[in-house]
């Protein structure tokens, strides 16, 4: 268990999150799999519930966490998916649907990419995830 410095500069949830974060990047937490429950993270660090919470709010707005309602917190799989445009496509981005966010399991603040194709077919990909390659 680290200590959590009540004193220090940085605030408690950014230690909380930075903990964690180091336990994603040395595989303690495994992507697509579950962080623990608030409740062990906030036994474990010795915070308030709301401590725990804004840590891993913090750690979805860097993309490393996804939380899905009713499920819980997820960590992110470094995977991005290349777009390389074709003529006649239409790429855009935009807010996600409620069944988008949900179906992708998205944060909040994170958009879709959206691909049109000539032929009608549509993608719809985490903005986060996404990426559009010119060749």
């Amino acid at each position: 268990m680290r200590e959590i410095d009540h004193d220090a500069e940085t605030p408690v949830y950014r230690q909380v999150a930075d903990t964690i974060r180091r336990d994603i990047q040395t595989g303690q937490f495994q992507p697509r799999r579950p962080l623990p429950s608030e409740i062990h993270l906030q036994q474990r660090f010795g915070v308030a519930r709301d401590t725990v919470r804004k840590a891993i709010s913090h750690l979805a707005s860097l993309g490393l966490v996804r939380t899905v309602p009713g499920r819980g917190t997820f960590v992110r799989a470094p995977e991005v998916t290349v777009i390389a445009p074709e003529p006649g496509m239409r790429i855009i981005t935009r807010p996600p649907t409620d069944a988008e966010r949900a179906e992708l399991g998205l944060g909040e603040g994170v958009w879709v990419l959206v691909a049109e194709r000539a032929d009608g077919g549509v993608e719809v990909l985490p903005g986060d995830a996404a990426e559009i390659r010119l060749e």
